[in-house]
């Protein structure tokens, strides 16, 4: 397998910047939305440069994508936070298996598969099923860096993917994910992106 190839597409999984608009700091655990306020982070997306957040939808998983991508919009919206299966209140490393919670009820996103829309749901209860990579596997991960969201047990990273019906958020295995990438790559890196490449990706991104 071409390494520069699966290296180039790990690269494109780090679509999410944590905390957009605050300071360079360690993400902290929290247990809950009402428990830490200052450990709720924004969610901004590399490709639509606009924030996650939650939003009521006809169809699918009530995810949604903010109008704009200003700095008052993003502390509107500073509303997911991180919940670990420990007392520990170090910070979030790399490759930690997590919660992943929004600020509204139900809070934590679980993997499930649905009709319409990408596979995922809410749950009550954390759901330890979320890893943040893209840093070195152990190190603290901070705000204002790159990450990539991998579910455990959809075995893929959240992306954004445009769709006809719900939520415009996907997995890499979406079948028209790299014909989307419009000029984000080259066309010959286009062509490259095949399944194999995608689970490849994926690997780099959980050993580093």
């Amino acid at each position: 397998m071409n390494n520069s190839v699966v290296g180039a597409v790990a690269e494109l999984y780090k679509q999410w910047i944590l905390g957009a608009t605050m300071p360079r700091s360690p993400v902290l655990p929290n247990a809950n939305f009402h428990e830490h306020p200052a450990r709720n982070y924004n969610l901004k997306n590399k490709i639509t440069h606009h924030y996650l957040q939650h939003e009521e939808e006809q169809f699918g998983i009530n995810l949604g994508w903010t109008d704009d991508g200003r700095n008052e919009t993003g502390d509107k919206v500073a509303r997911w936070f991180f919940t670990r299966n420990r007392t520990s209140q170090a910070p979030i490393e790399f490759g930690e298996t997590i919660a992943l919670g929004n600020g509204e009820k139900p809070s934590f996103l679980k993997y499930e598969e649905r009709t319409f829309g990408i596979n995922l749901a809410f749950s009550d209860t954390p759901i330890f099923e979320w890893k943040i990579l893209g840093g070195e596997k152990g190190s603290p991960v901070n705000t204002q860096t790159w990450i990539a969201l991998y579910n455990e047990k959809g075995g893929e990273c959240l992306i954004y993917f445009d769709r006809t019906v719900g939520a415009d958020i996907g997995w890499p295995s979406s079948k028209t994910w790299s014909d989307q990438l419009g000029d984000l790559i080259k066309d010959e890196l286009k062509q490259a992106i095949t399944d194999e490449v995608k689970k490849d990706a994926v690997r780099q991104l959980l050993l580093s």
